[in-house]
């Protein structure tokens, strides 16, 4: 920076070079609080904090110290600790006490094998707390209180609570106001039951990592939530389920190791045993739950979800509101749910699919093209006017996707578009589809437009129109929502 550069910094009001200080990462703040009595000061003022460091040295504790001391009482907007090689408890917790003394809004804390301090509990200024990352934080018995009165976004990674989980339904009622909550790895699996119990949640995601154990009971008494994401193994009971307001759900169910072996001796058996429609051994039950969601108006789901549809429902619910489904298909899990899915989506517009190659099984029905056809494909009745297909790079050999998306052309009669995106750049892959796709003779939709694009290649038409081509990437707001789709 020149003289002329540093001199029109230094004309800068203090509010403004303050505001700026706090966009650096505070080591490189602090440093400038050497250059003069002035910038010691604005240092001072600056409300947004972040300390990071993966060993537990004298030189960063001194450090956070020196600051901290620095800025002596003036209030403070976000403290960030990110302190992972389990530091001594006695100077962490000084520094949490510190930034609530002085009316933190926002608390981010991932440290080790430490004990939250009560204090953090009763925060009359927190808006928002991000607990974890770090590994063995506590909520301890010590907590004889909590009430955070303006908190509203919650974020814990890896905590443990003590007693059962009941530190868990302790924490949830002492926070009045709370949108948005995120748990993650919170193994809830090993209380006798669990409960996310918040009247004014909006938001909410929970994801565990698998493992060979079922939840015993999970609740959800949510009745103002709009948006969930939920990953984990299906409990052994769901005893109330309550998403009055749901809009958008992102469903990752699972089985057990032991549960999904059972599920697939039960399908060899009743394959084996029988061709006509009876029920499928179930070798779990999450029936209450899909209840819950069936309000929601855009849902996803994962492969193994799919499979939780198929072994662990008792029958598949209404989903009257729901105008688009995302479905993630994978090689060793088959279709045997979607059929009855699909039935019983009457007002579905936007059908997605995250690759196509599943499982070859009975069950698939008349979805696909796995087995003979019976009886008149389920997808002749269907209501989807939009269907979209994710596809990797190359199509499989044996042109199974190919074959699949000329069946559900044959057989949609009220398709009105048709997309299959390449999620990254191959243009053999794109002309060969459209090259196939032109071919089919009949489609049950004559004026469904048909779309092939990649990132730098869109192809399009309208059957039996002459082709078109686009070389350049597809329109923004279709290339986001495929991208929005594959994650």
């Amino acid at each position: 920076m020149d003289f002329v550069s540093r001199d029109m910094f230094n004309r800068l009001p203090n509010p403004l070079i303050s505001h700026i200080l706090s966009f650096l990462p505070t080591k490189e703040a602090a440093s400038t609080s050497v250059l003069s009595k002035r910038w010691r000061l604005l240092f001072a003022s600056v409300t947004n904090i972040d300390f990071e460091s993966d060993e537990d040295s004298p030189s960063f504790i001194e450090f956070v110290d020196r600051v901290l001391a620095l800025q002596g009482n003036a209030s403070i907007n976000r403290f960030s600790l990110n302190f992972t090689d389990y530091p001594d408890p006695v100077p962490v917790t000084a520094w949490i006490l510190n930034v609530l003394r002085r009316g933190v809004s926002e608390l981010e804390l991932s440290v080790s094998d430490v004990a939250f301090p009560p204090e953090v509990f009763v925060s009359k200024t927190l808006v928002k707390l991000k607990l974890g990352e770090g590994g063995g934080l506590s909520f301890s018995d010590d907590v004889a209180k909590v009430y955070l009165p303006k908190l509203k976004s919650l974020e814990m990674d890896s905590v443990v609570f003590e007693e059962d989980g009941v530190g868990f339904v302790k924490l949830l009622s002492g926070c009045p106001v709370l949108e948005e909550l995120a748990l993650v790895n919170i193994r809830w699996e090993y209380w006798k039951s669990c409960s996310v119990s918040v009247k004014s949640l909006r938001k909410l995601k929970f994801f565990c990592e698998d493992n060979d154990e079922n939840p015993k009971s999970v609740s959800f008494d949510t009745p103002m939530l709009e948006y969930l994401e939920y990953s984990d193994n299906i409990a052994k009971k769901y005893p109330k389920v309550k998403f009055s307001s749901l809009v958008e759900a992102h469903i990752s169910l699972r089985l057990t190791e032991d549960q999904s072996a059972d599920a697939g001796s039960s399908e060899d058996e009743y394959y084996l045993e029988s061709d006509d429609e009876e029920e499928k051994e179930m070798v779990g039950n999450a029936t209450n739950f899909l209840k819950g969601i069936c309000n929601v108006q855009i849902l996803y789901l994962s492969a193994k979800t799919l499979e939780v549809l198929a072994f662990c429902c008792e029958a598949t619910p209404v989903f009257n509101n729901l105008i688009q489904l995302t479905v993630e298909s994978d090689e060793e899990i088959g279709w045997d749910s979607l059929p009855g899915l699909l039935k019983n989506c009457p007002n579905l517009e936007t059908l997605v699919f995250k690759g196509l190659v599943h499982k070859s099984t009975k069950g698939c029905g008349n979805m696909c093209l796995c087995k003979p056809l019976k009886n008149p494909s389920c997808l002749s009745s269907s209501a989807v006017k939009v269907l979209k297909i994710i596809l990797s790079v190359h199509i499989d050999d044996e042109g199974s996707e190919v074959e699949e998306i000329k069946h559900f052309l044959e057989k949609m009669p009220r398709l009105e578009q048709l997309i299959v995106y390449f999620d990254i750049s191959y243009e053999p892959s794109v002309f060969e589809l459209s090259k196939k796709l032109q071919s089919i003779p009949r489609i049950a939709s004559p004026k469904c437009n048909i779309q092939v694009i990649s990132p730098n290649l869109s192809l399009s038409s309208t059957l039996p129109s002459t082709l078109t081509k686009k070389w350049s990437a597809p329109p923004n707001e279709e290339y986001s929502w495929f991208l929005k789709a594959v994650t």
